[in-house]
């Protein structure tokens, strides 16, 4: 039944207007008719379209069951035990290569050496580190400094070498040849006669004698110098060198020295 708003007057379903009163029902409050829409009223909900649903997000991943793992790259005890000790070794080659290399680039080179000379040199310095009073080294590396034209550095060393050993008659003769060479003939000259003093035979130091009088022009000096040389049996080498220099002078004084003993 449809109850009038206006009268209240009871109407059948159905009615659109009150029987009683004329009161339109259809649009009274409670008075539409089921399933009709009021007028004015906006459309059921199914009348709209539709939208589709937001998608869910994805499904949050399950933890994986705890389990206790080691780290990437460990390794057990013995294999960093060894892998320690094969890298202290390279540290310790590295280091080692490391200061050689700076000696060798630190150590001065001797002028007008070829690398045998250098590496003997080189022998000589690391043996008067550890000994400088070490006479055989010393003396060696005054000879290659005097072999290699030296002068000034051998000179050094041969002092030192007769400061420590005075009998070092080879040392005061090349010593003198050094002074000779450095055009300081009189200090040449007192150690040539320096040497004698020690052995007077000392064949060298008679034949630079014989040089330095032959250059200053005292050729009868001279002759007597390499004469008596040649008589001290020097080495082989020695010999022709001695003959052509007193046949020299005897052209330039024309006088001949004694006879040489049988042999000679």
């Amino acid at each position: 039944m449809l109850k009038c708003p206006d009268c209240g007057t009871e109407n059948p379903d159905g009615s659109t207007a009150c029987a009683n009163c004329n009161y339109p029902l259809a649009s009274a409050p409670g008075g539409r008719a089921r399933g009709a829409p009021a007028p004015g009223a906006p459309p059921p909900a199914s009348a709209t379209p539709t939208q589709a649903p937001e998608p869910l997000p994805p499904p949050i991943p399950r933890p994986l069951p705890y389990r206790k793992r080691e780290r990437p790259g460990s390794m057990n005890p013995q294999a960093l035990s060894l892998w320690l000790f094969v890298g202290g070794f390279c540290v310790l080659l590295l280091i080692y290569f490391g200061v050689n290399g700076w000696k060798q680039s630190n150590t001065p080179q001797v002028p007008g050496s070829n690398e045998s000379q250098q590496k003997r040199v080189d022998d000589f310095r690391a043996k008067l580190d550890k000994d400088s009073t070490d006479v055989g080294a010393r003396l060696g590396l005054a000879n290659v400094l005097y072999d290699t034209g030296n002068w000034s550095e051998a000179i050094v060393q041969y002092r030192s070498v007769l400061a420590h050993d005075s009998t070092q008659v080879t040392a005061i003769v090349d010593m003198g040849v050094c002074y000779y060479n450095l055009s300081q003939s009189d200090e040449a000259e007192r150690l040539f006669h320096l040497a004698l003093n020690h052995d007077p035979h000392q064949p060298v130091a008679l034949f630079n004698l014989g040089i330095v009088s032959e250059r200053r022009g005292d050729y009868e000096a001279a002759l007597k110098w390499y004469h008596a040389a040649l008589q001290s049996a020097p080495p082989e080498e020695m010999k022709d060198p001695l003959v052509q220099a007193m046949q020299r002078l005897q052209q330039k004084t024309g006088k001949k020295p004694p006879p040489l003993p049988d042999g000679m």
